[in-house]
Formats: C-alpha cells, sequence, structure tokens
C-alpha cells in the first residue's frame, strides 16, 4: 500500500520538479532570482516547498512559456501586482514543518 502524502504537507524539490515538469537546476535558479520563492531548509539541507510555493512556480512556468515573458519580465510583472504575490509566512506554517518533523520522527522510532 503506497501512503500518498497530504495534499498540504512540504515537497522536496525532486517532487516539485516531477509535479510541475521544471528541472531541479532551474527551480534553484528561480530561488535565486524570484525572492519570493522561499524554500525551507532542513538539517539535511534538502529543499522544501509548500503548496503556495508550487502555485508561484506553475505562475512563472505560464508567464515564461506560454506568454513569452523574459525572467526580467515577469519580475516586473511581479513587482507591479506585488499585493496579490506577497506570502504571509505565519507562525502556523512552521508549526505544520514542525509537526510533519515530528511524525516523521516517532515513526521512524516506532519502526526501529
Amino acid at each position: 500500500m503506497i501512503n500518498k502524502k497530504n495534499v498540504n504537507a512540504y515537497k522536496t524539490i525532486s517532487e516539485v520538479s516531477k509535479e510541475t515538469e521544471i528541472p531541479s537546476h532551474i527551480l534553484r535558479f528561480w530561488e535565486d532570482k524570484f525572492d519570493r520563492l522561499k524554500k525551507v531548509k532542513r538539517n539535511n539541507s534538502h529543499r522544501y516547498y509548500n503548496k503556495d510555493d508550487i502555485s508561484f512556480i506553475l505562475l512563472i512556468k505560464k508567464l515564461i512559456n506560454n506568454e513569452g515573458y523574459t525572467i526580467k519580465g515577469v519580475q516586473n510583472y511581479l513587482n507591479k501586482n506585488k499585493k496579490s504575490n506577497k506570502i504571509d509566512v505565519n507562525h502556523k506554517e512552521y508549526q505544520s514543518v514542525l509537526s510533519e518533523i515530528r511524525n516523521e520522527i516517532e515513526l521512524l522510532i516506532k519502526n526501529n
């Protein structure tokens, strides 16, 4: 039986790459170009993205691939529409990540 991740669970860069059909190296490049694309890094230095990040990645993809924007053009577009693209990282999101980590640790302990 395969366990599917919760829709709200954080995803690794390879999971996001598969889901969005965007190579990992492009996602890393976009992290440098778009401040709004904030990832969570755990102790193992792996990148994790939430559902808002994935939506933002799909917006960038759409603007570049379908509408012909350049990276600079997307940055300008986002700056003009800043209010609707702001991320509100609040305490609940951090609690969600911590809860996920706790559940993973408990599962590892239980299985060992």
